[in-house]
């Protein structure tokens, strides 16, 4: 749990923590600690202590040889809340999934330079505690049915006569679909990114339908019409819009184009928070406008795609969702992931079966 400060709520997890530690008294019990197995796959020496945080080396053993596996162990004191704790102040508080453990781990391995794995909890409180977390799928029907290897012969001579201009960019686009399989049930909000990308790399020159400035930028639109020229009135927009790349545009387009019926008509589709086709548009620019705020702002994911849907839907079908102190509304909802990861196999494929 994270603290409720409005002027805390941006701040990194691990130095919230510590602030509100220092708040404490000493005599009040609303603190754990907690230790945790991590794993390494190169050498580590040496151990360190920062606040209510200590990271050291817990297996002592000879390096025999490069790339052996070794463990560490991280210890995290932070403070407990109770739910009348929270406070919810509005919508920009931020959340990325994690916690103070992972983001320590994701620190130290980027200082490092080397792979470090956070584990199971190991120790709560001074009692030995192996506390694994209970196998919970984010993108399940990947693992349900059986597939057949038969089937592979068939694609592959597609490729083989696939233009060879969209060769790099289909590979490239595969190749992310790919990482967001592997991706996707640790980091789902990695995993979305990827395969946003991977939209995004086969429709960067996908053809638009023409667009007004007034589309894009009303106001600026209503400016430049005050000009009394209409001749530089229009050579004014023309220039503005030769600059826009219309990213997000493509993007939608090249998906609605490439999603066919046989997407919606799949019998494995849940009966509860079912995305209608009618959606789709609306849903895909919140999802891309999410991977612009991400990328560019550090706007976190919503904290639901970091969970099993229930009952295997594709959307929320709650009213809202809050955690801590961030509400997300209905008309804020993005897909799960299991279901843009669906889509975006199936815009891949038609785009390959289509483009012979």
């Amino acid at each position: 749990m994270t603290s409720h400060n409005p002027k805390n709520r941006n701040r990194m997890l691990f130095l919230q923590n510590m602030d509100e530690l220092k708040n404490l008294d000493e005599e009040q019990e609303n603190k754990r600690t907690i230790e945790y197995e991590v794993t390494t796959d190169s050498t580590i020496v040496g151990e360190f202590e920062y606040g209510p945080y200590y990271f050291t080396i817990w297996e002592f053993l000879p390096v025999q040889h490069e790339g052996q596996h070794r463990k560490l162990c991280l210890r995290i004191t932070e403070k407990t809340y109770d739910i009348g704790d929270f406070h919810f102040n509005g919508k920009d508080w931020l959340y990325h999934g994690g916690g103070i453990a992972e983001e320590l781990i994701s620190l130290s391995s980027l200082f490092l330079r080397r792979r470090l794995i956070l584990g199971p909890k190991v120790r709560w409180d001074d009692k030995p505690r192996l506390l694994k977390d209970s196998p919970e799928w984010i993108d399940k029907p990947v693992v349900k049915g059986k597939s057949s290897l038969s089937e592979i012969p068939t694609l592959l001579h597609l490729v083989g006569k696939l233009d060879i201009s969209y060769h790099q960019r289909f590979i490239l686009a595969t190749r992310l679909y790919h990482q967001a399989l592997l991706l996707i049930e640790n980091q789902p909000d990695l995993a979305y990114l990827n395969l946003i990308s991977a939209i995004e790399t086969m429709s960067n020159d996908y053809q638009v339908d023409e667009v007004q400035l007034s589309e894009i930028n009303e106001k600026l639109d209503n400016l430049i019409n005050k000009v009394e020229d209409e001749r530089l009135q229009k050579g004014i927009k023309q220039t503005i819009l030769k600059k826009e790349k219309f990213i997000r545009r493509r993007f939608m387009k090249f998906t609605l184009d490439n999603t066919t019926d046989d997407f919606w008509e799949n019998e494995t589709r849940p009966k509860i928070g079912k995305i209608e086709k009618d959606d789709l548009p609306k849903l895909l620019k919140r999802i891309y406008d999410q991977r612009s705020d991400t990328l560019h702002g550090g706007k976190p994911f919503p904290s639901y795609i970091f969970h099993s849907p229930l009952k295997e839907g594709e959307i929320p079908f709650a009213k809202s969702i809050s955690v801590g102190s961030r509400k997300w509304d209905e008309d804020e909802y993005i897909p799960y992931p299991h279901f843009f990861e669906r889509l975006v196999n199936h815009v891949l494929i038609t785009f390959l079966k289509r483009n012979q």
